[in-house]
């Protein structure tokens, strides 16, 4: 997974990459665009890590601190649902160039 558009973004155009990517309603410009595909899979990677650590959180603090493992087990949908709109949103960036 190359990241080079992306990393020559301005901490600025990064926001707007951002913007980009998790929001429907943006039209960005060929550079950003191009940026926003190139975080997709880094943005998926990253939540997919979270929903794993996440999963063995519940599964060690279920039987021994109930309280944070229903935190987690919030916490976890969160990232699910996030993951899966990163996935929607990432599809939909690369069906777009």
């Amino acid at each position: 997974m190359k990241l080079d558009v992306y990393r020559s973004c301005s901490r600025q155009e990064k926001g707007e990459v951002l913007n980009a990517f998790w929001h429907t309603n943006v039209t960005p410009t060929q550079r950003i665009h191009e940026a926003a595909i190139q975080y997709g899979p880094w943005a998926v990677l990253c939540l997919v890590t979270l929903a794993l650590e996440l999963g063995l959180v519940i599964y060690v603090a279920i039987n021994r601190a109930a309280v944070v493992g229903w935190f987690a087990v919030l916490l976890e949908a969160i990232v699910v649902l996030s993951l899966w709109w990163a996935v929607v949103r990432w599809r939909a960036l690369r069906q777009t160039s």
